[in-house]
């Protein structure tokens, strides 16, 4: 069984599916720390295409309650709804962004569904627009939750850890977890190592006269629809 983990991300790219698709199962990383005032944390941003020009798009996070604590774990971040300004200017970005793509009349319900939520929790309001893209694409990876399974160590070892907890005998990891992870921990450990060799497929987009990979997976959908992305997952 293959098994993934990544964190909930903010709309991901088309990548982090293309993973996800590929896996049997994929467990959410919901009790690790992180800074929710970070901005490159990518459960807050991501790139979007603004007059042919990648540009960020990213939601403010409260910071922690408590004083002098700089990360919390990422099921505990909440969105900060203080200034509704913000949620509604980036909802209008994305309308004005891609209103004239052939699929965005489609598909426009990913992003109104998300900025109208009440949700204050980050990953449950990342996860709603997840799962439900993964539902359009056809995407049915089981999903666990890190936090269901207490365990406490870290780095490489809590990617140990949680294939074996999950009985799983591969770990599928992203092209740049080399940088960072033990790899000859997995070979110690019996688990199959396996990096998502992975090559963006080329569209057109929007005002645009040269593809520009790494969007989130809305700029795909509003210009191709869901039967060109499943056609590139399944191949």
């Amino acid at each position: 069984m293959i098994v993934t983990i990544h964190q909930p991300d903010f709309m991901p790219w088309f990548g982090f599916f293309n993973k996800i698709n590929r896996a049997d199962k994929w467990v959410l990383l919901d009790h690790t720390e992180n800074n929710p005032r970070e901005a490159a944390f990518w459960g807050r941003r991501v790139k979007i295409l603004i007059n042919g020009e990648p540009q960020w798009l990213s939601i403010t996070l409260d910071k922690p309650k408590e004083k002098g604590v700089v990360g919390i774990p990422i099921n505990e971040m909440t969105i900060n709804t203080q200034n509704p300004k913000l949620l509604s200017k980036n909802r209008k970005t994305i309308h004005l962004a891609y209103k004239k793509a052939p699929y965005f009349e489609q598909f426009v319900y990913l992003i109104d569904n998300y900025f109208d939520s009440n949700e204050l929790s980050m990953m449950k309001r990342n996860m709603a627009f997840i799962t439900e893209v993964m539902n359009v694409l056809g995407i049915n990876t089981e999903i666990v939750k890190s936090s269901s399974m207490e365990i406490d160590s870290s780095s490489t070892q809590l990617l140990v850890d949680i294939v074996k907890h999950e009985n799983g005998n591969s770990y599928l990891c992203g092209t740049g977890a080399g940088g960072y992870q033990d790899d000859a921990l997995f070979e110690k450990n019996n688990i199959e190592l396996l990096y998502n060799e992975f090559n963006h497929p080329e569209y057109e987009q929007l005002r645009s006269d040269v593809f520009h990979p790494g969007l989130s997976i809305i700029d795909m959908l509003f210009m191709k629809g869901d039967e060109f992305i499943k056609e590139k997952l399944n191949s």
